[in-house]
């Protein structure tokens, strides 16, 4: 009888734990800030760079005033730390950008977005770095 107990038992408790460990699963954040205007702002570039630095590589041909982005400073922010000083000239310079871009599109012009980009995260939110990073289309000196 006690044989017959200890192996319900175990079976039960076995049961009981495999379910568990199929009913948890890690989940993978994709987005971890929550959709601020400017977090938003930011993943909507980063989808029409992807977009555009995939035709350049191809060398699509790219219309002029492609590019339009509101300004970053602009926005409303995830929360109150991400309101630094450097925000608004970064975002002004990166507008400049943009305009460059828009007037001459190249993949010089498109690196040099993706260069502010780069230098606005160093000081602010390094989390996309390697994402940003990815944008960057390199250039062989020949």
């Amino acid at each position: 009888m006690k044989k017959h107990l200890l192996l319900i038992f175990t079976i039960i408790i076995f049961c009981f734990c495999n379910n568990r460990s199929k009913n948890t699963s890690s989940k993978v954040i994709i987005d971890p800030n929550t959709t601020s205007e400017m977090a938003q702002l930011m993943r909507d570039m980063t989808y029409t760079l992807e977009n555009l630095k995939n035709k350049l590589e191809s060398k699509e041909r790219i219309d002029k005033n492609l590019l339009k982005f509101d300004l970053i400073h602009e926005q409303n922010v995830t929360d109150s730390s991400f309101n630094k000083p450097h925000i608004k000239p970064m975002s002004n310079a990166f507008n400049y950008t943009i305009n460059e871009f828009n007037k001459n599109p190249n993949i010089s012009n498109y690196n040099a977005i993706i260069n502010n980009c780069k230098s606005c995260h160093q000081l602010s939110c390094q989390g996309p770095l390697m994402k940003i990073n990815k944008l960057s289309i390199e250039t062989k000196i020949l």
